[in-house]
């Protein structure tokens, strides 16, 4: 079976194609030569994760240990975004925590404990991503080298987008959905290469 330096080269020739594809069909079909620029790179960028993305199962693995550090900079990210978002709630939290029995001396301000509380979380969360891809991972070779799954899972998120811009007109709709649908491309790139297509 190929290692991660061969799925990632014929993971960024099927992007340069993809996104060749994509980018020209944009162009032809709606003459939006931004949206056929944008569409076409974000073709590219899916169908290269896609086509790393299966041995994220393998708990050694080079998309392992990327994905562990991009889900961890998001966990950290979306902890820290809400405690900024309610940061009064927090603050008027912090209040009610008896300080004063924890120290003989001074009261630590409550937005030192709201931020101590903030950053507990965080890097908690952070600690949690292995582990949680461990779990929904469990071996190597399993789900995540499934055409049928990978294929619902690609057309599952590729309906989420589009409800996200059915509002938009027909070629963003079509660009979007068009973007999601290249992860897919680089699935079957990383699991012909495994011998699980054909």
């Amino acid at each position: 079976m190929p290692n991660y330096p061969t799925h990632a080269q014929w993971g960024r020739r099927a992007a340069v194609a993809v996104a060749l594809l994509v980018g020209a069909g944009i162009y032809t079909a709606f003459d939006l030569p931004i949206l056929a620029v944008v569409a076409a790179v974000g073709a590219g960028a899916t169908t290269f994760v896609g086509s790393i993305y299966p041995d994220v199962d393998h708990h050694n693995s080079v998309p392992r240990r990327k994905a562990t550090r991009i889900f961890r900079g998001f966990a950290v990210f979306g902890v820290i975004s809400l405690g900024v978002l309610h940061w009064e709630r927090l603050v008027e939290f912090a209040a009610t925590i008896p300080t004063e029995e924890l120290l003989s001396e001074d009261v630590i301000p409550t937005e030192i404990v709201a931020s101590g509380g903030i950053a507990m979380l965080a890097l908690g969360s952070a600690a949690l991503v292995d582990p949680l891809i461990g779990i929904v991972t469990r071996q190597h070779r399993d789900w995540t080298h499934s055409v049928p799954i990978n294929f619902a899972l690609t057309a599952l998120f590729a309906a989420g987008v589009w409800l996200l811009v059915r509002e938009f007109e027909p070629a963003y709709q079509i660009a979007a959905v068009a973007v999601v649908g290249a992860f897919f491309l680089g699935c079957l790139v990383h699991l012909g290469l495994d011998g699980e297509v054909g």
